[in-house]
């Protein structure tokens, strides 16, 4: 069976068979189109087109992804490990079309002994949207094998807050660093609840000190936003050395969060504590300060009423107290 559609000034021609993979080419016009498809039908009716590829492994394909369409999304390098990783596993090297439901189902209980329930579903996903552009975009007779398995249930979500003391012990261990910049940037990381990976982006022209604001144009959900400082946020970002060009924060990421580690380690907080727990703080603080979640969302980010949810601690007393 031939199918022909129109892509851009060309017609793109597909014959499906059984027995072999898509056969599929492209022409100037539908008539060219048309002959070359009921010849190559010819030749499969006849047996003289060579007989049906092998399919290659979901690694090689995941090698692919990664390397045409990762880098054209938001969270390139998260997807990136996850790729690799599930790539280096057994579901990695067998082939596409001997990847059915079981095979994913089984890999889901194997990760879900190992690692949370949000990680599993982040891979899941991955597999996923790799057989659906396999499926749509690179002409592989595959169906998704995610679609007809259980997915884990989202895991109960972070509410790690700072402890009484725990802030003042990581400022001074953070004020002891090589990394020079390390105070401000935490500072700035519980005064305005920005992601690390939106601080250390941040460039001397973002910042505008007259109208105390952070601009961030790229931001992880690709909506910009612009951040107000509070006096102590200010204070953080003019106390970082510099000659106010290129980025405020000038170390590489991953030598930021082995900077930001080693503080913690010294200062003798639990090893519990991620710096991403700061922008929960953070939020968190805001509320307490009587800001309601249009504004709180304006400051960190957020899109949705639900994802804001989780950062309130408002127990039945302090609602009595809004209700008297």
């Amino acid at each position: 069976m031939a199918s022909f559609r129109k892509r851009g000034d060309k017609w793109q021609a597909r014959v499906h068979r059984k027995d072999h993979s898509p056969v599929v080419r492209s022409f100037n016009t539908k008539t060219d189109a048309v002959k070359w498809a009921r010849h190559t039908e010819s030749q499969l009716d006849l047996g003289t087109l060579a007989p049906k590829a092998a399919m290659p492994p979901l690694m090689r394909i995941v090698d692919r992804y990664l390397a045409e369409v990762t880098p054209t999304k938001k969270g390139s390098k998260q997807e990136l490990n996850r790729g690799r990783q599930i790539a280096r596993t057994s579901l990695g090297s067998m082939q596409l079309d001997k990847i059915t439901s079981e095979a994913v189902s089984k890999y889901r209980d194997g990760r879900l002994s190992e690692v949370s329930n949000n990680t599993v579903r982040l891979e899941l996903a991955f597999i996923s949207v790799v057989f659906e552009q396999c499926a749509k975009e690179w002409s592989y007779k595959v169906a998704n094998p995610v679609k007809q398995i259980r997915i884990p249930k989202s895991g109960k979500p972070r509410q790690r807050r700072l402890r009484p003391g725990e802030e003042d012990a990581i400022l001074a261990a953070c004020a002891t660093s090589s990394a020079t910049y390390l105070h401000s940037l935490v500072v700035m990381a519980i005064e305005t609840g920005m992601r690390f990976g939106e601080l250390v982006s941040i460039t001397w022209d973002n910042v505008d000190f007259s109208a105390r604001t952070i601009h961030l144009p790229d931001t992880k959900n690709g909506h910009p936003r612009t951040v107000p400082l509070s006096t102590r946020a200010l204070g953080a970002i003019r106390a970082v050395p510099s000659g106010y060009e290129g980025r405020v924060f000038t170390g590489k990421p991953g030598s930021i969060r082995a900077a930001f580690g080693a503080a913690l380690k010294r200062s003798g907080v639990g090893s519990d504590l991620r710096f991403h727990d700061l922008r929960h703080e953070a939020v968190t603080r805001l509320f307490e300060k009587g800001l309601n979640p249009i504004e709180v969302g304006m400051i960190s980010g957020h899109r949705s009423m639900s994802m804001l949810q989780r950062y309130t601690h408002l127990g039945p007393k302090e609602l009595l107290m809004k209700l008297i």
